[in-house]
């Protein structure tokens, strides 16, 4: 089978660990193939360097844990076009996560649910994170906006978001290092007065959301707690400047995931501008940058 996995987008401020998005593009290509023997290949066709050990790679570790959980005597070979960045911020170990746990799902009948795919998925963020974090493989999984209430047992709601609602992503050229070392540098608590502010934040963007109000999603992307933890380690160059680059616009600005991806949130037919003052703003501060005119948009898909 053919997959396409698409980027995803965590936190978007202040729902760290709990809010995602999917996102229309960039999305990897993953084709899948049934093996005789039991075992997991890889092979990368073209795009960004990954790894090809098996128990290295997030997808090829989810099809190890499924083949032993499930007893699958077969195995699987996965081919990918690897288009999303690693290390952005954008959900590359996620896109192949998920891919994996979706082509194992239907090639081998598991007859996993939803949220069943969700947990294998996460498996594979053990290997790029250290942590079996849900948000990037959720929002790969199920596409749309995401809210997840709770970790043990899982439980995820998704929205669909808003139809005028345009995404600008901004990846400077810079490196920030792995996402294991995104989460090192985060506070272990934080004041009541920033947590006041991010329950406050998060619930105005949910509510948007749902309601399909954009002015308040844009609202809600304030965080006070993980993007200026990051900023401040090095992690998201030119976080203040970019943010203020938003507000002129009337844009909602949040960090990508762990970053360095920049996220902005605006009306559709805005999108162009947008994207042209943030590729203007990080050149003339000396950074390269991939930018995308993009949407919400679905979940892993065969085609």
């Amino acid at each position: 089978m053919r997959l396409r996995a698409p980027a995803t987008s965590a936190n978007l401020g202040p729902g760290f660990d709990v809010f995602g998005m999917a996102l229309k593009e960039p999305y990897d290509l993953v084709e899948a193939e049934k093996l005789p023997e039991k075992v997991v290949q890889l092979e990368l066709v073209e795009g960004y360097p990954i790894p090809l050990k098996p128990e290295e790679n997030t997808g090829g570790y989810v099809a190890l844990e499924m083949m032993n959980d499930f007893d699958i005597r077969g195995g699987v070979k996965f081919r990918i076009w690897k288009n999303i960045k690693p290390g952005s911020g954008l959900g590359s170990s996620a896109a192949t996560a998920a891919a994996a746990a979706y082509a194992m799902n239907k090639l081998y009948d598991l007859g996993l649910s939803t949220s069943e795919l969700v947990e294998y998925a996460a498996r594979g963020e053990l290997v790029s994170a250290g942590a079996a974090h849900v948000d990037n493989v959720a929002s790969a999984i199920y596409g749309g906006f995401i809210i997840i209430s709770s970790r043990n047992p899982l439980r995820i709601y998704s929205v669909t978001p808003p139809s005028d609602l345009g995404v600008v992503v901004v990846l400077p050229d810079v490196e920030k290092g792995s996402t294991r070392r995104a989460r090192e540098v985060l506070p272990s608590s934080i004041p009541l007065q920033k947590l006041v502010h991010n329950v406050g934040a998060a619930s105005v963007l949910a509510a948007g959301m749902a309601l399909g109000d954009l002015e308040m999603i844009k609202e809600g992307m304030r965080d006070a707690v993980v993007e200026p933890a990051r900023s401040g380690a090095g992690i998201i160059p030119e976080y203040e400047g970019v943010r203020e680059l938003g507000r002129r616009f009337g844009a909602g600005i949040a960090v990508s995931g762990a970053g360095p991806a920049v996220i902005a949130v605006i009306e559709r037919e805005r999108r162009g501008k947008l994207a042209t003052a943030l590729k203007d703003f990080y050149q003339s501060r000396g950074y390269e940058c991939l930018v995308y005119v993009t949407e919400p948009g679905p979940g892993v898909s065969e085609f």
